[in-house]
């Protein structure tokens, strides 16, 4: 696959005294394109989490400056990735060989195996609304652990502006919200699991401010904004936290930024691009909370509430 910016090359099918307006559009058209390649060394390959977490991490930050530096990403995808299976496979299966495992929210907004800078067989995908945990989903992430066996890194990752973090900060800060909830029991057992994180962060929250939380969110726009971003970082961290501690496995952490469009987190000094191993203990779960608590917090100072 080739991500990059591209010249739009022949002008012949433009009418004469165009706009220069619409020739720069055209100047930074972005191509996507899915390429198979022979000579790409196939699948690729991860020795420990660390380096999968790095090729994540790079696949996330060269896809988030795509647009912006008008440098191109080139991505090669063995044949097999399209479905050509090898000749030379003496059962003539296509194996399923992923380096990591993603659990991650079904937002249409975030193309996951873009976002990471990776291709088709090269990760074990797992979605669902708000990326929660929850049984179906890891019975998915044991599967990968038993049956899989290139699999490195499993993580979870979350994303900005999630619809189901969103419902589960509003169900608290206005229960009246939550009736529609209710009354729809699978997507009521989705909201109830966010819950423990939309609290853990209104807590950081608390901390850095000193105030009662969930009473100013609800009086506040920003508040509450900075609640949902908050409980985001918080609900991938602690999804991380139980993914490693279900399947004895090493796992990582991200927030895609749909603005950023890379996948990291909110540190005390700003945005971070890059994933980041679970958290292992409660106080280390508590930091990362409080450290994206005060980095969003100031980030939004200058928002009136």
């Amino acid at each position: 696959m080739t991500m990059g910016i591209v010249s739009s090359g022949d002008d012949s099918h433009q009418a004469e005294g165009q706009g220069g307006a619409d020739h720069a559009a055209r100047e930074r058209v972005l191509q996507i394109r899915w390429v198979a390649q022979s000579d790409r060394p196939a699948p690729i390959a991860a020795s420990s989490p660390a380096e999968a977490l790095e090729l994540m991490s790079a696949g996330s930050r060269a896809f988030g400056a795509l647009g912006s530096t008008g440098g191109d990403v080139e991505m090669r995808l063995d044949p097999e990735a399209f479905g050509f299976v090898n000749t030379g496979d003496e059962d003539g299966i296509l194996n399923q060989e992923p380096f990591a495992a993603v659990l991650s929210c079904s937002d249409a907004r975030v193309p996951i195996e873009l976002a990471l800078g990776r291709g088709a067989n090269d990760l074990f995908v797992v979605r669902i609304a708000g990326n929660v945990p929850g049984a179906e989903c890891l019975g998915s992430m044991h599967y990968a652990s038993e049956h899989l066996p290139r699999v490195q890194l499993f993580s979870v990752i979350g994303h900005s502006q999630c619809g189901a973090v969103t419902a589960a900060v509003d169900a608290l800060l206005d229960p009246a919200t939550y009736l529609t909830v209710a009354q729809l029991a699978p997507l009521r057992e989705i909201v109830d699991s966010l819950f423990g994180s939309v609290r853990l962060a209104a807590y950081a929250m608390q901390q850095v401010t000193g105030d009662a939380t969930f009473v100013a969110a609800a009086e506040s726009p920003r508040l509450r904004e900075v609640l949902i971003a908050v409980s985001a970082v918080a609900n991938a961290a602690l999804g991380a936290n139980v993914v490693a501690r279900n399947l004895g496995r090493e796992a990582a952490f991200g927030v895609y930024d749909l603005s950023e469009r890379t996948v990291g987190s909110m540190r005390a000094g700003g945005w971070e691009s890059g994933m980041r191993m679970a958290p292992e203990t409660d106080a280390e779960l508590g930091a990362v909370i409080r450290e994206a608590a005060e980095g969003y917090l100031a980030e939004r100072t200058t928002v009136s509430p």
